[in-house]
């Protein structure tokens, strides 16, 4: 069974219906492509967060899904989180537009800043993926 099969089967087994997946750019496209069709979900766009400064704490979006309402469902997808900060920024944004915003990626680092909602688990070592 693949990453997108596993993640699948966990966000079902939770009862979650979203009604839109949500990539992070770029990391996300990926996994969130193959999620909408394990889910049948058609709804797919992304969002993009750049960092800038020195310390890099400061973020500004430079794409944001349009539209979405108070009827929406969302799925925010990741591929790896090693600080969570971008998904944690996104779905932060995302919230004050939709109804809910659930998390997914295949594996968070343990330093992460957020544990996604959906995930196959904590790794020590980021991985590299065949879309890297």
């Amino acid at each position: 069974m693949i990453l997108s099969d596993r993640l699948a089967e966990r966000v079902k087994a939770d009862g979650y219906r979203p009604n839109m997946i949500v990539a992070v750019a770029r990391g996300g496209f990926v996994p969130a492509r193959l999620l909408s069709s394990r889910l049948s979900i058609a709804r797919l766009s992304s969002i993009g967060v750049r960092y800038q400064g020195e310390s890099r704490r400061d973020h500004t979006f430079y794409s944001f899904p349009d539209p979405i309402n108070e009827r929406d469902y969302i799925l925010l997808v990741e591929d790896v989180l090693e600080t969570g900060r971008t998904l944690r920024d996104a779905r932060q944004l995302l919230r004050t537009k939709a109804a809910e915003v659930r998390t997914g990626a295949y594996y968070y680092q343990q330093g992460s800043v957020i544990v996604p909602d959906y995930s196959l688990g904590a790794t020590r070592h980021v991985p590299t993926f065949p879309w890297e």
